[in-house]
């Protein structure tokens, strides 16, 4: 046994006498030091799982306690979606693993590389022990790529292959359920994810060839070719929106940013009057259950099948490396006839929409007084986490970032409690930039002990939280749909400023842009956390998703060029 087992084992004493909990512990964080894995995220419970912490530290993975398994779980998610290397935590059996399921979906959902590390009841003990023992070979398959045993018998090559397969493409996290004692039974195949299907980009070629107005939609999978991208895109005069996840492949700065697709509204008058759609590396995941009725073809090239073709009504997918379609989409003759910086024309327009829909009653804030507001008063290079809720319908669209991984939301899941869990693994994996996170009051309540890990390891990460005491969006829909009573959607008045000064970090409660633009200075200028607790008024809600993804967004005109056909979509 190499370096890390010898550290565990301690001084003197060789690799073979460690006992097999130890061997397999240090074979796992071994596998993960390897992959590039910087920390180790959970809520460890006895036995295996405090030889799994011992053994990451003798590797160099220092351990992260969380208060919850989920957040630990998005934790290691987060650092993954930054770092590009799997990303680790470690939970108990039974409880531990199940409380972590919704970190995992996440994972899965976002396409994140994620190694998941639990001890479970061992088989020789099966036919005995019936406490806390679930079948988490089967819970870990529910929702994540794979669930492997890993014992004393098979450690160094079932943990490789655990990390390798959560890193294969589509990225995703792996379950390991730890059984010291088990034997050989080794993973039962190797699939490391589907081979390419070919590279026929003809179709695109062909598409391309006689568009005039087309449209490039980017999705994750285009993240890892940001430089190709915008050597094809900026300067061309194609415009190109982001999915959520892909935001900054395209610096917004550009006159090609276009702005957000979700499958919603927003985006309906730039795509109603392109005639090519063109989707590189976009996921579907990501989009609202919406119908996509534009006239335009649609083709959507991906590395690996993503089922793109059956939510893009009429689109074709086709899988083939996506340089080469960027290079396809670089060679366009250029005799496209889009006017002067349709994109940023585009992108000012929907943001215009939604700055006119703000409301707000006396003594509270707008939703998109907030998000402008701390966009304005923090470094450019700020890493900005959002919540799932009403608050990320204005906080997406109005956060202009110039990189990838500088917007953070949970896309495919889009899971509440996200945020800050998010943005304590933003500021550890990239220590050197300021990060806020956007939480409204429910998602916040969800995670809200995390802020004591923050305190812990003095992380400089500011929290804005939209105080309504409502479920906004869901709010929004019983108003439509007539569900429910007053009481299902609404909170109890709650001080996150003083709950946060309990915890040790600091609390802002703020009622007006003054008010925010003074927390932000003193969040910015102290060490540790802050909480800045904003009294949002829910009143412009409504409107803001009109605009995004309701009939508003809809009926809004279409930036045709003088003289040319439109195709309508979204009517």
């Amino acid at each position: 046994m190499r370096g890390p087992a010898r550290e565990m084992a301690g001084p003197g004493i060789a690799g073979h006498d460690m006992s097999p909990s130890q061997r397999t512990a240090a074979a796992i964080a071994g596998a993960l030091s390897a992959a590039g894995t910087r920390l180790l995220f959970g809520v460890p419970g006895g036995g295996p799982n405090l030889d799994v912490v011992g053994a990451a530290a003798a590797s160099g993975l220092p351990f992260v306690l969380a208060h919850g398994e989920t957040a630990a779980t998005i934790m290691a998610a987060t650092c993954a979606d930054l770092t590009g290397a799997p990303g680790a935590v470690v939970v108990t059996r039974g409880p531990g693993l199940a409380s972590a399921v919704n970190g995992i979906a996440h994972a899965a959902l976002d396409r994140l590389p994620v190694v998941v590390i639990s001890d479970t009841v061992p088989a020789w003990q099966r036919d005995r022990v019936s406490h806390q023992r679930l079948d988490q070979a089967a819970l870990g398959r529910s929702v994540a790529k794979a669930a492997v045993t890993v014992g004393a018998a098979n450690a160094e090559h079932a943990a490789r292959y655990a990390v390798a397969l959560a890193a294969a493409q589509p990225p995703g996290p792996v379950v390991i359920n730890v059984d010291a004692e088990a034997g050989d039974a080794l993973p039962a195949e190797d699939d490391r994810g589907p081979a390419l299907a070919g590279d026929d980009l003809a179709p695109l070629t062909a598409a391309l060839r006689t568009a005039r107005r087309p449209a490039v939609l980017l999705g994750p999978g285009a993240i890892r070719h940001t430089r190709a991208v915008r050597a094809a895109l900026v300067g061309s005069g194609i415009p190109a929106l982001h999915s959520y996840r892909a935001r900054g492949v395209i610096p917004d700065r550009a006159a090609e940013a276009a702005g957000l697709f979700t499958g919603g509204t927003m985006e309906s008058p730039l795509l109603a009057a392109a005639d090519l759609i063109v989707g590189l590396g976009v996921d579907p995941v990501e989009l609202i259950p919406a119908a996509w009725d534009y006239l335009a073809p649609t083709v959507l090239v991906t590395d690996v099948p993503a089922g793109s073709a059956a939510y893009f009504t009429g689109g074709i997918e086709l899988i083939a490396p996506l340089p080469a379609a960027i290079g396809a989409v670089a060679a366009h003759p250029g005799r496209h006839s889009w006017p002067e910086a349709a994109g940023a024309a585009a992108k000012t327009a929907a943001a215009g929409r939604l700055r006119r829909a703000a409301t707000a009653g006396p003594g509270q804030l707008t939703p998109q007084d907030i998000a402008i507001t701390v966009r304005a008063h923090t470094p450019p290079g700020t890493i900005a986490t959002v919540d799932a809720g009403a608050h990320m319908l204005v906080a997406m669209p109005l956060w202009p970032v110039d990189e990838p991984h500088r917007l953070l939301i949970s896309s495919g899941l889009a899971t509440m409690g996200f945020a800050l869990p998010a943005a304590i693994a933003a500021a550890l994996c990239v220590p050197d930039e300021p990060v806020v996170a956007f939480a409204g009051d429910g998602g916040l309540g969800m995670a809200l002990t995390e802020i004591e890990t923050a305190v812990r390891h003095r992380l400089h990460v500011i929290v804005v939280v939209f105080n309504d005491a409502t479920l906004s969006l869901i709010k929004i829909k019983q108003r439509t749909e007539g569900q429910g009573g007053a009481g299902a959607v609404g909170y109890g008045p709650v001080s996150f400023a003083a709950a946060a000064i309990a915890m040790g970090a600091a609390g802002a409660p703020v009622t007006d842009i003054a008010g925010l633009v003074a927390a932000l200075a003193q969040a910015l200028g102290r060490e540790g956390p802050t909480v800045i607790d904003a009294r949002v008024d829910p009143a412009t809600y409504p409107a803001v998703m009109d605009l995004t993804r309701g009939a508003a967004g809809r009926r809004v005109p279409a930036p045709t060029p003088e003289g040319q056909e439109t195709h309508h979509g979204r009517t």
